[in-house]
């Protein structure tokens, strides 16, 4: 089976599995909370608008993407858990192209969901008239909460096919959700042991708070090749990991 194939099929089975609604539910739920932020902030704390955009989404993907990417792989696997299909599937194709098939299909919801993300938060900056230009170069931010997504979802995959009762993955995507707010507050070597942490270690905004003045300014950084490394090394880990409890399942 070609890999387009198996994805073109992975989503024609999600048809009706409310993946655009649970989309939908993410943005506008990203929309509302960083609407209400920005428009609460002084005007001096709106001088420094797209680095605090940016900063404090990262810090929301943190929260909510968790829990999104857990939903997502839940609604693309449990079908076959209902039907009990997934011995009849591999008489079709092998358990290697079911697995990078339904990746695959994450990979693609998830990319134009974040795409379509940006845009609105662009189009949000714009409208509320944030100093200094779209600063464009600083936008493949969305690479980066790609990336940290698409290794949560290969975890989240992996728990999906593996039980056959999706509340063990869903709980474990509510824990990383806390988990990645919570890994905030750690020192960097504690927050690099948890993957849900890594929207935060790849910040491309650092904050600077002084005590004496209570006066918070940001400023553009770049994120560690260490953690980017270690990001990678997560991912694999989880698919190598996932594959391989699939490919020994039995039902």
């Amino acid at each position: 089976m070609r890999p387009m194939t198996g994805i073109g099929l992975e989503w024609y089975k999600c048809r009706r599995r409310q993946v655009p609604l649970v989309s939908l539910g993410l943005l506008g739920a990203q929309m509302v909370w960083m609407g209400v932020f920005l428009l609460r902030q002084e005007q001096e704390d709106l001088a420094q608008g797209w680095m605090l955009l940016l900063y404090n989404l990262a810090l929301v993907d943190a929260i909510m993407l968790p829990l999104t990417v857990a939903v997502l792989a839940s609604r693309n696997c449990e079908g076959e858990h209902k039907g009990s299909t997934w011995k009849l599937l591999e008489t079709m194709v092998t358990p290697g192209q079911l697995y990078a098939a339904k990746l695959g299909w994450g990979t693609v919801v998830l990319a134009a969901l974040l795409l379509v993300r940006s845009g609105l938060f662009i189009a949000l900056g714009l409208l509320l008239d944030l100093p200094g230009g779209v600063p464009w170069g600083r936008w493949w931010f969305t690479l980066i909460s790609l990336a940290v997504s698409l290794a949560l979802y290969t975890l989240q995959q992996g728990l999906s096919l593996r039980f056959a009762n999706q509340a063990v993955a869903l709980v474990v995507g509510l824990c990383g959700s806390f988990l990645g707010l919570l890994s905030l507050l750690f020192p960097v070597g504690i927050q690099r042991c948890f993957p849900w942490g890594y929207y935060g270690l790849l910040l491309l905004v650092q904050m600077h708070w002084e005590e004496a003045t209570r006066i918070t300014t940001f400023s553009w950084r770049t994120p560690e090749p260490l953690d980017v490394f270690l990001l990678v090394v997560w991912w694999v880990a989880f698919g190598v990991i996932g594959y391989g409890l699939f490919a020994r399942k039995e039902e």
